[in-house]
């Protein structure tokens, strides 16, 4: 076996290995001033003092849930059930709906303003807010298809909390709702990206398409947002970050949204994020420097691993997937007796059940150490497929990206994901 083939071929585990250990460090570095035993629910730890459920309901300052809805019907049942507790603080505004969308949620007794266009998310959200009342301090940025799962009493303690904090935006724990096994996959996914992805951001962190935000910091983030669909909640992020703002997780506010049904449709979503994240980053990158270099959990989120092990590697990355396939091919091909695919170092049938069971043993530590308990069991039959699952997604990324390129050059995308406008 070649030594650099092997390790070109392990190039994504090596990344991902890396960047585990890393953010481990970093989660345990931010929340570290709890007693033994104790977990902090947030990437920074609140001392923020001691309240009873009373005086955090009488000190809490007014508060709106948004949602932008677009041809929502499906979806609206189960998010009015959720946001039933709160429907006096929710506002709607319908993006230019061709079905019933904005009547059911008339009926419902809930606010609900009709936009006179389609603008997507971002520019519907921004004519909401101008519409809001002055006087409302805290906003929560909703999606249809999100239910939060959060009770009342924590929900309310979450919000006041974050008002006391005076940081500018709280990122949600999401999970991914569903019983199959890409649904599985995705809850799986979900868990890494917010329990440990998200908690090692300290006052960092990025926000997700639902998060809570304080409404003069959203505002000012929709003046300067290109009003784009693609990562607009990066985009949301990196504006409050290159502006000295600070972002937390909160762990406790748990939201709830469907997983991608089917492999097609997830394919799309994924070739969208990644065309939206070399968007954003490019348009925005050089305004993280300042910040980066005072400090050193925010350099390699945004230059290090964004920067480097995202974008730049990207190329290698594709290499690896080509030589595992080669490796795979060939080892089905000797198992076979079939001799269709010749023996050598680029072939090696070796490099697939490696990088394979390195990547599984990798896995099966991640979900002991982000999945919570009550899940763990649930998750752990899904382990094994992951490892195919993180590999295969070369292929959307490298499709997202070549779209941006492509695009950049005067040219028509190669892939029309479903986030493109008609």
């Amino acid at each position: 076996m070649n030594l650099g083939l092997y390790v070109l071929a392990s190039l994504v585990f090596l990344l991902d290995l890396v960047d585990l250990m890393v953010r481990l460090y970093l989660r345990r570095q931010h929340t570290s001033r709890l007693s033994p035993g104790q977990v902090s629910p947030t990437s920074v730890v609140l001392s923020l003092g001691t309240f009873t459920p009373h005086e955090m309901e009488t000190y809490l300052q007014p508060f709106a849930l948004i949602a932008s809805v677009h041809n929502a019907m499906g979806d609206l049942e189960r998010f009015v059930t959720s946001i039933e507790p709160f429907k006096a603080h929710v506002w709607v505004i319908d993006d230019k709906s061709s079905d019933e969308t904005a009547a059911w949620i008339q009926e419902k007794g809930i606010r609900c303003i009709r936009s006179g266009r389609n603008q997507q998310k971002p520019g519907a959200l921004k004519m909401l807010m101008a519409l809001l009342p002055r006087g409302i301090e805290t906003i929560v940025v909703l999606d249809p298809d999100a239910r939060i799962l959060t009770p009342p009493e924590e929900f309310i303690k979450v919000l006041f909390e974050f008002q006391r904090s005076g940081m500018a935006a709280l990122c949600p724990r999401i999970s991914a709702a569903g019983q199959s096994w890409l649904a599985r996959i995705q809850r799986l996914e979900y868990w890494m990206a917010f329990s440990i992805g998200r908690k090692s951001l300290a006052d960092f962190s990025i926000t997700s398409g639902v998060a809570v935000y304080r409404a003069e910091a959203l505002r000012r983030v929709l003046a300067e947002h290109t009003l784009s669909v693609y990562a607009e909640d990066l985009e949301n992020s990196l504006i409050l970050l290159a502006n000295g703002d600070t972002i937390y997780y909160d762990g406790r506010l748990l939201v709830e949204t469907d997983a991608v049904g089917t492999a097609s449709r997830l394919f799309s979503q994924r070739v969208g994020w990644h065309y939206g994240l070399m968007k954003v980053y490019a348009e925005r990158w050089r305004t993280l420097g300042p910040r980066a270099r005072g400090n050193l959990g925010f350099a390699y989120q945004f230059l290090i691993y964004i920067g480097v092990f995202v974008l730049v590697l990207h190329p290698l990355k594709i290499l690896s997937l080509v030589l595992l396939a080669f490796s795979a091919a060939n080892g089905v091909d000797n198992v076979l007796g079939l001799h269709m695919v010749p023996d050598n170092r680029v072939t090696n049938g070796l490099y697939f059940p490696i990088v394979y069971l390195e990547y599984l043993g990798l896995m099966l530590f991640v979900s002991m150490v982000a999945v919570g308990r009550a899940e763990q069991r649930a998750l752990l039959t899904i382990v094994p497929l992951y490892p195919l699952y993180a590999l295969v997604h070369v292929v959307p990324a490298t499709i997202g990206y070549l779209n941006w390129f492509i695009q950049r050059c005067g040219g028509r995308r190669i892939y029309r994901d479903h986030y493109q406008p008609v």
